[in-house]
């Protein structure tokens, strides 16, 4: 029987702690039963379940009006949210919840609603004048219920006007106003005036129930006695500070403006605001400024001027070129040139090459070049000085012209001996540069081009690269040639010695000695025989010896000697005269050599001159008759 009971009582405990672990379809409504929500912001409402695997929900409200909001189905909850809230909101909310087919349950919830979001707005109208009425006017804005708003009009404490809205059927929300209108007196004008709104709802608990507003009683006036102060003061040195404050009396304060006289007579613009400040003034700054005062509130204007002059070495000047910085030669140029400064710069205009008094030269902002050559190409400069100092800038005129002052320079010489180096250099003068070329004449008298460069250079000269070189300079605008003769000195060569009739001859002959070489320039020629107490010479213009009627004392070694600038050679000749002609037969050479004699006694004061200066006498070599001197 025990053990029969035992049994009964442990299958019940089974099957009770079976149910309690099975949780029962339960739901709720969060926030529960009753909530007070302020019309404009936003509200959420859900319904939550425990205890069903899928329930489904349902929304609505108990009059069956509009939701006024957004639902969103979850799996064990669901949301209503009204964003924002508005007076179409003010309902019983009944949640339903099925849970299968035979489970349901259900739940509301009250939503109730206020607005009253701000402060009260006060106005007072027209401008305070003491003794002149006003009206102050309170606006609550934007208020539900209004049936319940009270307003309250203070100046300090003392109550002006009290008013309430408990008769009022508005259904939305509304800006509600206040008016009281009073004459302020001199002791009302920096006293408070209040405006209290009250929205006492006892059955709903938000926060505030009370708004308030105070403004001062302020007389309006102005705007008097505008000035304007100028630091460091009205004529500032360049790149200093400069700071305007304009001052002036009025209430409410004034919009203030700043404007400025340009040279077109047209007014610049500046800033809104008391003071203008210019952290580094310049020349431009200069001018007469202005600030306008506006009093909005009695619409009254007040303006004050003041003049300004900044003062200062003149800054870098400007320089420019018309039409160009680069002009043909012939063309008009104008250099101009501006700078600032106060008191106005002396500007001083000319090419920096020039001395003060050559060359273009202007006291003014303009010098003119009318038809410009290359002599007026280089830099120009502006200087322009007042008493605080002076200031320059510089600009370079490119003058672009054909080749001129061409020249040629040879080096050693240009007469140099056979075997040496010859440097020929040409230059020209010319924009752009002049490309320079070397030719030389040819025998048919035509140019042929031998190198393309200024230097020309000829090493170990030889007789066959003397002639006529021509320098050529040429650019866009033109050429301009010169040319050089090239002379190469060579000494006596090839000479070649000829006795007639031999160097062996009979006493009474005549002798001819004819000598011919090469050289250059033409060399000349002594002939002269070695003897122990005298020397005779013989000199020769065109290379030919005559030896008259000769005896046995011109028996010996005669020397011929051939000599020009450069060199000499000499060449011996030995001559052997024999025998004797008979009596009758030396009559005729005494006969030719007296009137040898006398033909030649007029020259022979010029032999004797050409002797002293060494016989150096240029000419050809063709066969003259030479003379004879004894000395």
């Amino acid at each position: 029987m025990l053990k029969q009971m035992g049994r009964t009582s442990q299958a019940v405990l089974i099957i009770l702690y079976g149910l309690m672990t099975v949780k029962a379809f339960e739901m709720e409504i969060i926030p529960a039963n009753r909530i007070v929500a302020q019309i404009g912001e936003t509200l959420i409402l859900t319904c939550n379940t425990t205890g069903c695997a899928s329930p489904s929900f349902s929304w609505r409200t108990q009059m069956d009006n509009p939701l006024g909001g957004t639902v969103n189905n979850h799996r064990t909850y669901s949301t209503l949210t009204m964003n924002p809230v508005s007076v179409v909101n003010s309902h019983a909310y009944l949640c339903t919840v099925f849970c299968g087919e035979k489970e349901k349950k259900e739940k509301s919830i009250k939503v109730e609603l206020y607005s009253f979001p701000s402060d009260p707005i006060i106005e007072i109208s027209p401008s305070l004048v003491a003794g002149e009425p006003v009206t102050v006017t309170c606006k609550i804005p934007d208020v539900y219920p209004s049936d319940h708003l009270e307003v309250i009009l203070k100046k300090e404490e003392h109550v002006l006007h009290e008013e309430n809205f408990y008769e009022d059927d508005s259904t939305n929300t509304e800006t509600k106003t206040v008016t009281y209108s009073f004459n302020p007196t001199a002791e009302d004008i920096g006293k408070e005036i209040t405006c209290v709104a009250k929205l006492p709802i006892s059955n709903m608990d938000f926060e505030p129930k009370e708004r308030v507003t105070s403004q001062k009683l302020n007389a309006n006036f102005g705007p008097q006695n505008t000035i304007i102060t100028a630091s460091p003061g009205n004529s500032p040195m360049e790149g200093d500070p400069l700071k305007l404050t304009c001052v002036t009396e009025s209430n409410p304060p004034p919009q203030i403006v700043w404007r400025k006289h340009l040279a077109d007579e047209s007014i610049q613009h500046l800033i809104e605001n008391n003071v203008l400040s210019i952290p580094h003034a310049r020349f431009t700054d200069s001018g007469l400024y202005i600030c306008e005062v506006i009093n909005l509130v009695t619409n009254k204007t007040e303006k004050a001027t003041v003049d300004i002059v900044i003062q200062g070495a003149p800054n870098i000047p400007k320089l420019s070129i018309e039409p160009s910085t680069t002009v043909q030669e012939g063309k008009n140029v104008s250099v101009q040139c501006s700078a600032e400064s106060n008191p106005p710069p002396k500007i001083i205009l000319r090419r920096k090459s020039d001395s003060a008094d050559m060359g273009p030269y202007s006291e003014g902002r303009i010098l003119l070049l009318p038809s410009v050559t290359f002599l007026n190409g280089g830099d120009y400069e502006c200087v322009a000085e007042n008493k605080f100092g002076k200031s320059k800038s510089e600009i370079t005129l490119n003058v672009e012209y054909g080749p001129k002052n061409t020249m040629i320079s040879v080096i050693p010489a240009t007469a140099v001996k056979e075997g040496e180096t010859v440097t020929m250099k040409c230059t020209s003068s010319g924009n752009p540069a002049p490309v320079i070329s070397w030719k030389k004449k040819k025998a048919t008298g035509e140019s042929e081009k031998i190198f393309k460069d200024a230097t020309l250079t000829i090493q170990s000269i030889k007789r066959q690269d003397l002639g006529l070189y021509e320098c050529e300079a040429y650019n866009q605008f033109g050429k301009e040639e010169k040319a050089v003769k090239l002379l190469v000195q060579v000494p006596p060569q090839n000479i070649t010695v000829l006795v007639y009739p031999s160097e062996n001859v009979k006493e009474g002959e005549n002798v001819t000695i004819t000598c011919s070489t090469y050289s250059n320039p033409p060399s000349q020629m002594v002939l002269r025989k070695v003897h122990q107490e005298k020397e005779i010479i013989l000199p020769s213009v065109n290379g030919t010896f005559i030896l008259y009627n000769v005896t046995k004392n011109d028996t010996g070694r005669y020397l011929l000697d051939v000599f020009n600038e450069v060199g000499s050679n000499i060449k011996v000749i030995e001559i052997a005269v024999v025998g004797r002609l008979e009596k009758t037969d030396q009559m005729i050479p005494l006969i030719i050599a007296f009137s040898c004699v006398a033909a030649i006694a007029v020259p022979v004061v010029a032999i004797l001159i050409y002797v002293s200066r060494k016989a150096k006498i240029n000419g050809s070599y063709s066969l003259v008759k030479a003379l004879r001197l004894k000395v």
